[in-house]
């Protein structure tokens, strides 16, 4: 492991905090978005096609001599690894208000694109020199209507901290501090989170409750927080004239309503798999009922640690079969230190891949010596090279949507569990499999009843305008019953599970999930069949924010409007539960 760097190197962004550079790209950032701010906000520079070209190439080319919002990036990072740390925390605030302040300056301009009128858009639109800007335009005019005025835009970016940042922050916080009783030990909320799975029925209930008391204390915040998150976007919503919760979330996500329909019909349609799968769940647990912390229990552990340096040859194997350059890429990104691998006291949980216009690339890990590990760098890295080949495009479609920042991650993790499965044996293969259809049914048919859950709670507030944390638990635990079937007793104390679900906070962002998910599943077939399919995976990857998900995917032979193309994604999950039930019955496990 001497070769590799298992923590952050910052050092590739900046030398320290006190580095002098980062207040002169600060200034820089300022002073670009002043210096667009005076040429462009007292001229007519959309009057015509040509004149909107020639604000649009320049624009472009003195922006793309900053890094996006590099100072700032910084800082979160270092928040990230230690989120004690009070005083970055402070610097990060301050740093937010002075992009935001800065960036406030350019609100003119897409406000001036957004108002050309309706009359003279296809004119636009036709113009051979803006076609390189067609689907960002095409946009632009779609988004008018919901447009405020230049003040009002301002105001509400001003108010995203005060009224959205600092109150997750508060509740994340809180969550962060929470220590719970475990044995003889006291632990951190996350760890207990993360442990409670392996453990026996009797020490998960003990264990549970602690964590439930942990909730409990925490919802005196998330509570006010969550109210305060679903008030704001109604205000907006009402503002901007949206006439529905769920249209500025399939903006957001560049999706279609066809396509939202498609993806909650076909998921809908088979809840029955995901009742059937923890109805043989219960089986192999030896039970007849299930209570909520025995839904991703393990049935077995296999009896192998991983060290991070045979995670890391595994994962290089791995991404052989796809192509030198991700093996390649992965060594670099292990080698200069853009991987945090391992837990560190006050390091935030979970993992996640951090992307930004101009800077590396940065992935957090908490790496723990088993195959879900590994299966998360796949995952985590799936999304680097998504960002990385999404940088060939130009700076206004660098960006991917969130409907498509799934689909890569799922993809890779796929191909490395495509790639373990065969090295075990069938007993480890029953465990294994079982494992992989739980997350398949978390990434899903959870995902999908956490979306109708955040639907109607956005339905509920808006029409009584408060919502208690008992309602807030009671409306969630209808939504946990319709995905997780008649084999389980859920009580009203387990709906405190929105005191911690982070995605929550992010207005319907978990349909990316289940998308990307069924989406990927799609391209791995494709991908097992023929090997040379990497390259439509590659275009993919490739398009950034070029054009809509369902163009982008289209050129791939995929139909996202088609809810058969979802079904199929669905009876690959059934497949798979049929296999693992005929291979626990042949081992004698149920």
């Amino acid at each position: 492991m001497e070769k590799y760097k298992t923590s952050w190197d910052l050092t590739l962004l900046y030398k320290s905090p006190k580095d002098p550079q980062i207040e002169k790209d600060l200034k820089k950032i300022e002073s670009i978005c002043s210096s667009i701010q005076k040429k462009y906000q007292k001229t007519d520079f959309t009057k015509t096609p040509k004149g909107l070209f020639d604000a649009l190439e320049n624009v472009e080319k003195v922006t793309s001599s900053i890094s996006e919002s590099k100072p700032f990036v910084y800082v979160y990072l270092s928040t990230q690894i230690n989120t004690t740390d009070n005083n970055a925390r402070a610097i990060l605030n301050k740093y937010e208000e002075r992009i935001v302040i800065a960036s406030n300056k350019l609100v003119f301009f897409d406000l001036a694109i957004a108002s050309i009128p309706k009359k003279d858009q296809k004119k636009y639109l036709l113009y051979t020199p803006l076609k390189k800007y067609n689907y960002m335009l095409k946009k632009a005019f779609a988004s008018a209507k919901y447009i405020l005025s230049e003040k009002e835009e301002q105001l509400v970016s001003l108010f995203n901290q005060p009224s959205q940042s600092m109150w997750v922050d508060a509740n994340q916080k809180l969550l962060t501090n929470q220590m719970v009783q475990y044995g003889k030990k006291t632990i951190p909320l996350s760890e207990a989170e993360e442990v409670i799975k392996s453990l026996s029925k009797n020490e998960r209930k003990s264990l549970y409750k602690e964590i439930l008391q942990a909730y409990k204390i925490v919802s005196v915040i998330a509570e006010p927080e969550i109210n305060a998150l679903v008030t704001t976007k109604k205000i907006l919503d009402k503002k901007r004239g949206y006439k529905d919760i769920i249209t500025p979330a399939l903006d957001s996500h560049e999706l279609d309503k066809k396509t939202l329909e498609a993806l909650l019909s076909s998921v809908g349609k088979h809840n029955k798999s995901a009742h059937y799968f923890f109805s043989l769940h219960a089986k192999l647990l030896k039970e007849k009922k299930l209570l909520y912390t025995d839904r991703f229990v393990e049935i077995g552990n296999i009896e192998k640690s991983f060290s991070f340096s045979s995670a890391t040859e595994m994962i290089k194997s791995t991404l052989a079969e796809v192509g030198q350059w991700y093996v390649d890429t992965f060594e670099d990104f292990l080698k200069k230190g853009q991987i945090d691998v391992f837990p560190k006291p006050n390091k935030t949980s979970g993992a996640y891949c951090a992307g930004t216009v101009g800077n590396p690339v940065f992935i957090l890990l908490n790496y723990a010596n088993n195959l879900h590990s590994i299966e998360t760098i796949a995952h985590e890295m799936g999304h680097a090279f998504h960002w990385i080949y999404s940088q060939q495009q130009p700076d206004h479609y660098r960006h991917h949507t969130m409907a498509t920042a799934e689909v890569a991650s799922t993809f890779f993790e796929q191909i490395f569990s495509d790639y373990i499965e065969k090295t075990l044996s069938e007993k480890e293969k029953v465990i294994y499999l079982h494992s992989k259809i739980q997350r398949d049914i978390q990434t899903i048919f959870r995902q999908i009843s956490f979306f109708n859950f955040e639907k109607e709670l956005h339905e509920y507030i808006r029409s009584k305008g408060y919502a208690s944390s008992r309602e807030i638990q009671i409306l969630l635990l209808k939504h946990m019953q319709e995905y997780l079937g008649p084999v389980f007793n859920l009580s009203e104390e387990d709906g405190l599970q929105y005191v911690s679900w982070s995605h929550l906070r992010l207005n319907f962002y978990t349909i990316s999930y289940a998308y990307g998910m069924l989406v990927s599943k799609g391209l791995f077939e494709y991908w097992k069949k023929d090997k040379n399919y990497i390259r439509k995976v590659e275009q993919f990857m490739k398009s950034g924010g070029s054009e809509s998900p369902k163009d982008i995917f289209k050129k791939a032979g995929i139909d996202t409007t088609d809810p058969k193309f979802f079904e199929a994604g669905l009876k690959a999950i059934d497949a798979d539960i049929t296999r693992l039930e005929k291979l626990a019955k042949k081992l004698k496990m149920i």
